[in-house]
C-alpha cells in the first residue's frame, strides 16, 4: 500500500506559513523540513510532544447531506508549543502511482468562531496557533462527498495532523537540527453510491401458523331415491272378447238431504243406454229365432 508520506504536510504547511529564515525560524514549521526526513540516515526519530485525533462517519453517499466529524490536538509535552499548524483532509490508501485527489470529491469545513461554516481550500488548512502544555484544543468539521469517487481500488481515510517546530539530534555526532514534528491521526470512511432502484419492501408481519385441526369437510347431501311412479300393468284383451268401453270411475254422490244414501255408480244418461242395449239384444234374439223356423 501507499500511504501519503508526512513530507507531504510539511510541504502544506509551508504554502501556509513560507517566508524568509528569521531568528524565530526554529519555531516556524513551515519553514522546516520534517524531522523524519532529517532523521532518514537513523530512522530513530519519534516525538513525543503532540497527539492528535479524528473522528468522521463511517459511510459517506455521493451527493447526500453534510456529515458531522470532529478533530483535536493535545499538547502532551512539557514545553509550551508556539505554533501549532492543524490540517485535514481526505485521501486515498492505494498502490497506484498517481492515485485521484480525494478533495475533488470529499469536501470538508470547518466551524468558525462566530458560528458560521469555512470551507477548507488545497492547502486543508484548519487552525495555526499556540498551544500551551497539557492544553486540548478541539474543533468542529462537517464532510460531505460532492460526486462519486472513480472506482480505484483502495481504502478511504480522513486524516489529521498537527505540525509544530521540534530539533532532531544526531545520536553520533549530537548535532541539533531544527525540524517540523507532525502528530498523525486517521480514520476510515467508505463512499456509496446513492440507489437507482427502490429495494423491494419485505413484510412486517409473522407468517400465519397453521390450524391444529384439519378443516372439516363440507357434507354432499346424497341424492334422495324418487319412487318410481306404480305402473298399471296393461291386460291385453283376448281374441274373443269385444272391446269393451273403458268403465266409469264412480263417483261418490252427496249425500241426500232426506237422509237416504244416493245411488253410486250411476247417472241420469246411464238408464235410457242400458234400456237401450236391452231392446237391441231382444230383438236379435227374435231374429235368431225366425231364421231357424223358416229353415226348418
Amino acid at each position: 500500500m501507499k500511504y501519503r508520506p508526512a513530507v507531504l504536510v510539511a510541504a502544506a504547511s509551508a504554502a501556509l506559513l513560507a517566508g524568509p529564515p528569521a531568528a524565530g525560524a526554529a519555531e516556524d514549521p513551515g519553514a522546516l523540513p520534517t524531522c523524519t526526513d532529517v532523521s532518514t540516515s537513523y530512522g530513530d526519530y519519534e516525538q513525543d510532544e503532540l497527539t492528535a485525533s479524528v473522528d468522521v462517519a463511517p459511510v459517506l453517499v455521493a451527493g447526500g447531506d453534510w456529515q458531522a466529524a470532529s478533530a483535536s490536538v493535545t499538547n502532551v509535552g512539557e514545553r509550551d508549543l508556539p505554533v501549532v499548524v492543524v490540517r485535514a483532509y481526505p485521501w486515498l490508501q492505494t498502490g497506484e502511482p498517481d492515485p485521484p485527489d480525494m478533495r475533488d470529491y470529499v469536501k470538508t469545513e470547518a466551524r468558525t468562531a462566530d458560528g458560521g461554516w469555512r470551507e477548507l481550500d488545497e492547502t486543508a488548512w484548519i487552525d495555526a496557533s499556540p498551544l500551551k502544555s497539557g492544553e486540548t484544543r478541539t474543533y468542529e468539521l462537517r464532510v460531505r462527498v460532492v460526486g462519486n469517487l472513480p472506482r480505484t481500488p483502495g481504502g478511504s481515510e480522513y486524516a489529521l495532523t498537527g505540525a509544530f517546530a521540534d530539533v532532531y539530534r544526531f545520536p553520533d555526532t549530537g548535532k541539533e537540527v531544527p525540524c517540523t514534528g507532525v502528530a498523525p491521526a486517521n480514520d476510515t470512511f467508505r463512499i456509496e453510491r446513492p440507489a437507482t432502484t427502490s429495494p423491494t419492501p419485505r413484510p412486517t408481519g409473522t407468517k400465519p401458523s397453521p390450524t391444529a385441526t384439519a378443516p372439516t369437510p363440507t357434507a354432499t347431501a346424497k341424492p334422495t331415491a324418487t319412487a318410481e311412479p306404480t305402473r298399471t300393468p296393461t291386460v291385453t284383451p283376448s281374441p274373443t272378447d269385444s272391446a269393451a268401453p273403458a268403465p266409469v270411475p264412480a263417483t261418490t254422490a252427496p249425500a241426500d238431504p232426506g237422509g237416504e244414501m244416493a245411488t253410486t255408480g250411476t247417472s241420469d244418461a246411464t238408464v235410457p243406454l242400458a234400456a237401450a242395449a236391452g231392446a237391441l239384444a231382444l230383438l236379435g234374439g227374435g231374429a235368431v229365432l225366425l231364421a231357424r223356423r223358416r229353415r226348418r
